[in-house]
């Protein structure tokens, strides 16, 4: 019954959008100049000449060859441009699509001409800045960034509001040329209004520090959001107010000021309806631009995140979701040589999630599976925030002063039951945390001749953590693991607390030997210390739990020098490296010390082939280096969870990785087709593995080099297509790993193959209908020793842009989701419908909308997951239907 409901609802969309499909008419030819040399690159624009609006564009080819889509039975201006020619213009009323218009531009005599023509085309590419004029791709109807980024070719925007364009992630934001809130891609996609964007422009190999430009390989991706001109030297922005039943309430503002020297950028928010612009997420990947120099030279310390234990909150897991963001950006540049900028980030969140999950263990006993159901809160209120300074006195010097620091208080309340055989368990626990960090960064680069490059760097970091681990308990915990007094209840208090401080420099010299050949010298240090204290309490026990206390200090150095070679030829790019490493380290455990040292020497190659202006192909390979941190290391047993107990290994030697990446790029506006890929394989000697000992369901955690060879291999790859009036997309990605460890003293073998397929296709009726209709698949393949398990999830899903009546506009997604265990032989069905009806009346800065998430009122959703000792499948509780009626307003 609740399939066919579902089936009518589908083809109660379907009959919205099937009355008719616009055909075109497609216009192709070829740009050449006198001499009959192909010019990649024009812009080939049609104006209809009855609405004198833009009909269709294109871009040639690296063969001079364009294609337009036009509807027939209008006349066109069919206009061609590239700068340093004359525009070409030719009136067309009717054309064959089989028979090519041939197209001669001819040299220009000015140089005023030029910059007037590049004003007016959609997309100008001029060496690595691609730039699109966002009106030729936008219908008017977008109201933030995100919504403009989507229309334009070859770009993708995820829900958290992370940006790929070709493929690649995009590394940094800027607005107007300066950095918005660091960089982040989800502050500026989720707030800058779409009707103050101007231009996109993409700037491949991106790199502010001009005496460096073109030196190194890290192939940043920025983008630069360039604003109208009526949004300059005055404040834009957008107000919102709603609430609906239940309480529900959104409050949300953005209000922005660009003057040339003075740059101010005010976001504001509180909701309780799912709307998270700054999550707990968030947070902890902010790191103040740290670089991690030795990470560069392929050394790595592997810390364990400040996250551990605590579950992050999003809408496809949590029952409830309140959170609150007040940020301020600023960059103020008084005078041409000095720079200001920084931000302040204030946020809150109280979220509460619920699920139910079995549970298989990977242990060699009859008894290996668990019912869990879980009910937490998480709070959290958090405070960071940036400044720095840049002083450039002249193109070839550039030096920079950074701070940064964040803090917060994070708490976490859990309330289980376990089913494990006969035994049933209630349990409450708390994890809670006040965090903090505190970084300066320092960078100086000069270049006194065109042949010499300097530059230094240094970093310093000191972070704290608290974690305190309150576990309450019915029944008598870690049975088999540890001896706990009897009691009526049990309540274990187990605190922490660990610091790390970090220093690193490194200098680096260039020598530029010809336009195509240069040598970089790096000499480069990181010296890395912790401290960790820990203890374990029984409430109404004076029993002392020695095992569990751990009084520790670690430190860590690495001294190390390399080269690089870097070297164009023809249409490839090589850059071998080699980096020579002195590692020592020290770890102390109450009074005893020992001391290790190690030289190691790590191989690097970066090497691209251009295939084509619009084709590449880049292939990169790093050996690397990986370190254990104190928590590896100590000795004394924490209580990771109600039945999970760690114990670190002092024994532990680094793990070698060699890294394989090989990614490519092609785009082409001629065709309409964007393909890009990417593959990673990583081949891990000696890494350091999970041992698990199991006592039941009570499970004793240790780590020891492996060693048999651990693998893993994953790589996504994604084709856009644009044809007439469809866009069509298709991509999958794929993630397998073997990894070699121990259960229970044996020696076992975990194997997982995920992979997922997507596909989209867009289309457009009547200039008032946008449809995306879209189907995903994924499957995860878990496997270890007997024990084999496959999960799948079908989602179809629908979404309708629809232009009612004079602005008057309906928003409207569907998904419908089949998850089989098939290990279980069991299905579960769970489906969401929103709809938002939007009306805004012409030129008008007023807005009315009325929301209404999941219509179906789905309470649940499935998911799974696999680690070292065990296999999980979810139920996670949603938040239930509720809608809102908001009211926004332009400024």
């Amino acid at each position: 019954m609740l399939f066919l409901k579902r089936l009518l609802l589908l083809s109660f969309f379907a009959g919205i959008v099937i009355p008719a499909w616009g055909q075109g008419k497609a216009l192709t030819g070829r740009v050449l100049d006198s001499l009959d040399r192909p010019i990649p690159y024009a812009n080939v624009v049609a104006i209809n000449q009855s609405t004198q609006k833009i009909g269709g564009f294109g871009i040639s080819n690296d063969e001079g060859k364009f294609k337009i889509t036009l509807n027939p039975g209008s006349e066109y201006l069919l206009r061609v441009s590239f700068v340093g020619y004359r525009q070409f213009e030719l009136s067309v009323t009717e054309w064959d699509s089989e028979t090519p218009f041939l197209i001669t531009l001819e040299q220009a005599d000015t140089e005023l001409g030029m910059i007037e023509v590049v004003s007016e085309l959609p997309v100008t590419m001029k060496g690595d800045t691609l730039t699109y004029k966002t009106e030729a791709f936008t219908t008017g109807n977008e109201r933030k960034l995100e919504d403009v980024l989507e229309k334009l070719p070859g770009f993708q925007v995820d829900e958290n509001g992370e940006v790929k364009v070709q493929g690649k992630k995009v590394d940094k934001v800027l607005v107007d040329g300066k950095t918005f809130f660091d960089g982040d891609t989800k502050l500026a996609t989720k707030n800058l209004p779409a009707n103050a964007v101007d231009r996109v422009q993409v700037l491949k190999n991106f790199n502010e520090v001009s005496p460096i430009r073109g030196l190194d390989n890290n192939e940043t991706l920025a983008l630069n959001i360039q604003l109208k001109d009526g949004k300059k030297n005055m404040v834009f922005g957008d107000l919102e107010a709603g609430g609906g039943p239940k309480e529900r309430y959104l409050g949300h503002a953005n209000a922005f000021y660009y003057a040339p020297k003075l740059n101010l950028n005010l976001i504001g928010g509180s909701n309780n309806v799912g709307e998270q612009t700054f999550t707990l997420q968030d947070y902890f990947r902010f790191n103040g631009g740290l670089a991690g120099l030795s990470s560069r030279s392929g050394s790595r310390v592997q810390l364990n995140g400040d996250d551990i234990g605590i579950p992050l909150a999003n809408r496809t897991n949590a029952a409830q979701l309140n959170t609150h963001l007040g940020a301020l950006n600023f960059n103020y540049t008084p005078s041409r040589t000095w720079r200001h900028a920084g931000f302040l980030i204030g946020s809150a969140s109280k979220n509460k999630l619920g699920s139910n999950s079995f549970r298989t263990y990977l242990n060699s006993g009859e008894n290996v599976q668990e019912t869990l159901a879980s009910a937490s809160e998480v709070e959290n209120a958090s405070a960071l925030g940036k400044y720095s300074l840049t002083y450039t006195p002249k193109e070839e010097t550039y030096v920079r002063y950074s701070a940064f620091g964040k803090i917060s208080d994070i708490s976490n309340i859990n309330l289980l039951q376990s089913n494990f055989g006969q035994n049933q368990q209630n349990l409450a626990s708390i994890n809670s945390r006040n965090p903090y960090a505190i970084q300066q960064k320092f960078e100086w680069y000069h270049a006194p001749s065109e042949r010499h490059v300097f530059s230094t760097e240094l970093n310093w970091e000191r972070k704290f953590t608290d974690p305190i681990f309150d576990l309450t308990t019915n029944l008598k915990p870690i049975l088999g693991l540890a001896i706990i007094p009897d009691a009526e209840q049990y309540r274990l208090i187990q605190s922490q607390e660990l610091r790390t401080g970090t220093l690193e420099g490194a200098f680096n010299y260039y020598y530029i030997l010809n336009p195509t050949n240069h040598l970089n010298w790096s000499l480069g240090y990181q010296q890395f210390k912790q401290k960790l204290e820990g203890e374990l309490n029984q409430d109404g026990s004076d029993e002392e739990f020695q095992a569990f206390d751990n009084q520790n200090e670690f430190g860590f150095q690495d001294l190390y020098v390399g080269m690089t070679w870097k070297t164009k030829w023809k249409k490839f790019i090589i850059s071998p490296s080699i980096f020579a490493h002195r590692y020592t380290w020290q770890d102390q455990q109450f009074e005893n010390e020992l001391s290790y040292r190690k030289i190691l020497a790590l191989p690097g190659l970066y090497a691209k082939w251009n295939i084509k202006s619009n084709r590449s192909l880049t292939y990169r390979y790093q050996v690397e280096a990986n370190f254990m941190d104190i928590q590896k290391l100590a000795q004394g047993l924490v209580l990771q969870d109600y039945n999970a107990v760690f114990q670190g290994n002092r024994t532990l030697d680094n793990g070698l990785f060699s890294n394989h990446n090989l990614s490519y790029n092609h785009f082409d506006m001629f065709s309409g087709l964007t393909v890009f890929g990417n593959m990673n394989y990583q081949r891990k000697r000696d890494e350091i593995v999970t041992s698990t000992d199991f006592a039941g369901i009570n499970r004793l955690l240790s780590l020891q080099n492996i060693e048999p060879v651990n693998e893993t291999l994953n790589g996504d790859i994604r084709l856009d297509k644009a044809l007439n009036k469809f866009k069509f997309e298709v991509g999958g990605n794929w993630n397998a790993f073997s990894t070699n460890l121990l259960l229970d003293d044996l020696p076992a073998q975990n194997k997982q193959f995920s992979q997922t397929y997507d596909t989209k296709l867009t289309t457009t009726f009547f200039k008032v209908l946008e449809v995306d209709f879209a189907y995903s698949f994924t499957t995860n393949r878990y496997n270890s020793g007997n024990l084999e398990n496959t999960f799948t999830t079908h989602s179809p899903r629908i979404e309708i842009d629809l232009d009612i009546f004079k602005g008057l506009k309906l928003n409207a997604d569907y998904t419908y989701n089949t998850y089989l265990n098939r290990a279980a032989g069991t299905q579960s069905d769970f489906d969401f419908l929103n709809a938002f009806l939007t009306y805004r009346g012409k030129s008008s800065p007023w807005e009315i909308k009325v929301s209404v998430w999941n219509l179906l009122d789905t309470r649940s959703i499935r998911r799974d997951s696999f680690n070292e000792n065990l296999i999980s499948t979810f139920s996670y509780l949603v938040q239930p239907r509720y809608g809102l009626l908001t009211l926004k307003y332009d400024l």
